[in-house]
């Protein structure tokens, strides 16, 4: 089962296990614009807004947004 929805929020990490940590711990938020089949290897279609592409991404590059305390 997958952690997103579509049209969910999620903040995108191109290198997550990255060792370097200015690599790892830069994140751009980004809206799940599809959820792929279980049977590709990719998990999403996502629309990066600080940049304006459409990529696809596994899950593993996706973290939840923290949400609002009001």
């Amino acid at each position: 089962m997958r952690r997103f929805r579509l049209d969910d929020e999620a903040l995108y990490c191109a290198f997550p296990d990255s060792k370097v940590e200015r690599l790892n711990a830069e994140r751009k938020r980004a809206i799940i614009l599809e959820v792929l089949p279980e049977s590709d290897f990719y998990d999403y279609r996502i629309f990066i807004d600080v940049v304006g592409k459409i990529k696809k991404v596994k899950e593993s590059q996706l973290f939840p947004m923290a949400t609002s305390t009001y």
